[in-house]
């Protein structure tokens, strides 16, 4: 639960990862996932592929930048693919 707090705390906008959280969630019942959806109400996205992100910001000397990534718009779709896009 420190992790749903901290992030509570520092407005998180949205959780990623490089594994599948439900994987990940399958060895540690009732972590972050349940918390993250239910109580803080965050999108999450599994198995994102960061090298790419961490070349620019290196490239760059730049440590933040905007993550957009839009959702197909269907009604209770869930579990679709995104196409994000980091802006430094």
């Amino acid at each position: 639960m420190k992790r749903a707090m901290f992030a509570a705390a520092v407005c998180v906008a949205m959780s990623g990862g490089g594994i599948r959280s439900d994987v990940v969630q399958a060895f540690r019942p009732a972590g972050w996932r349940p918390a993250a959806i239910l109580a803080l109400g965050l999108p999450l996205i599994d198995v994102m592929d960061l090298e790419a992100a961490a070349d620019m910001a290196a490239r760059l000397k730049r440590w933040e930048f905007l993550l957009t990534a839009a959702a197909v718009p269907v009604a209770g779709g869930t579990g679709f693919p995104l196409n994000p896009i980091a802006t430094f």
